[in-house]
């Protein structure tokens, strides 16, 4: 298996960390309780995961800095999870 992770959107809000879009779905079940939607899981696009987001903090207060799901990405490490949600 493939050790890299990718980031794959699993319905209209969240992003989870995995190695392919099956490993998506499993953990979209196991946090939201439902399959993914049709047309879901699908891994973002290179333009996806390096369009610049604001970065908020750990109070969701916005921080003023620009980032990317490439460095949400980066910096989730090597275990496959929830990446991001816009809720």
């Amino acid at each position: 298996m493939n050790n890299k992770l990718k980031a794959f959107q699993c319905d209209d809000s969240d992003l989870y960390a995995a190695h392919d879009a099956d490993e998506a779905a499993a953990l979209h079940f196991d946090l939201v309780g439902d399959e993914p939607e049709d047309g879901y899981p699908r891994e973002l696009t290179d333009a996806e995961l390096d369009a610049p987001i604001p970065a908020f903090d750990e109070d969701e207060n916005p921080t003023g800095e620009i980032t990317s799901i490439r460095q949400f990405l980066a910096e989730h490490g090597d275990e496959p999870g929830w990446l991001a949600g816009s809720e």
